[in-house]
């Protein structure tokens, strides 16, 4: 027998067509678990939907994620430090396919057989949806605000390029690096060490001032012409700066595919950001 998989997450419009012309020797499979987000499936919606297509199917329906589930972290149960409002939200590869099992039981059994899980799973859903701490009025006035204007120059690039050729005084070609010096294993290690309350934080910042004056000098010795700091204070670029900002979330094993072998671990993002102080300057 023959079967068709539907990313019914991205492709739900394309679902009834598919239902008209499939032939009564073929399976269709459906992705109904979104397996490119990390919040719990709002079951009853999904059951909604897919109730009707299991009453014309029957065994020739199958359920599954939209997609392969490598694009979320793997189990929610090993995340102790989250924030428990916000954790109730989530869903990771585990539990994902857990609420696959609850859809397929539901599908089967009728609703009745899961019907403590679907409560709880709609009252975390709406608590997500209206808590105060996604949507933020203070925020929200802030982009109400924005006046389009803002985003334009005051002076063309003609004007402006005279004036910074004249204060940097750079060469035709001038010579610089692009991204982060290594991340020694002194540094990972005075990171972890902080993490874990073995060293203050005026210490590590210290050491994190050395081994800037480190790559500065470096850079002086090459004779580049711009010099960058080196980010050593950075861990990951991307959570590095969501720690700066309200409204991020951080996973203790939240790992995730980037490219080839090379997994990030990125922030959360649960609701409205704002930032509360400067990010950069102090290092600058």
């Amino acid at each position: 027998m023959q079967c068709l998989h539907l990313d019914a997450i991205n492709a739900r419009d394309e679902v009834t067509t598919v239902l008209e012309h499939l032939s009564s020797d073929k399976v269709l499979s459906l992705g109904v678990i979104n397996g490119r987000n990390i919040w719990k499936t709002d079951l009853h919606a999904t059951l909604e939907w897919l109730e009707p297509i299991h009453r014309a199917l029957q065994a020739r329906l199958w359920i599954a994620p939209s997609c392969s589930l490598l694009h979320v972290p793997v189990d929610l149960a090993v995340e102790h430090t989250l924030d428990t409002e916000i954790k109730s939200w989530l869903s990771f590869a585990c539990q994902k396919l857990g609420e696959l099992e609850l859809l397929g039981k539901a599908l089967n059994q009728g609703r009745v057989a899961v019907q403590a899980e679907l409560v709880a799973n709609c009252a975390a859903v709406q608590r997500r949806r209206t808590s105060a701490r996604v949507h933020l009025d203070a925020v929200q006035a802030a982009v109400s605000a924005i006046d389009p204007l803002q985003g334009n120059r005051l002076s063309d690039y003609a004007q402006r390029a005279i004036k910074q050729a004249a204060w940097l005084k750079l060469p035709a070609y001038p010579t610089t690096t692009i991204g982060s010096f290594p991340q020694t294993s002194e540094i990972r290690q005075a990171r972890n060490q902080v993490r874990n309350g073995q060293l203050d934080a005026a210490t590590y910042q210290a050491m994190m001032q050395d081994e800037i004056a480190r790559c500065v000098r470096e850079q002086e010795s090459l004779g580049l012409d711009v010099f960058v700091h080196g980010e050593p204070e950075r861990n990951d670029m991307v959570e590095y700066f969501g720690e700066q900002l309200e409204g991020y979330a951080f996973s203790q094993f939240g790992w995730v595919q980037s490219y080839g072998s090379r997994c990030v671990k990125p922030p959360i993002l649960f609701g409205d950001i704002s930032r509360p102080a400067a990010m950069t300057v102090q290092w600058t």
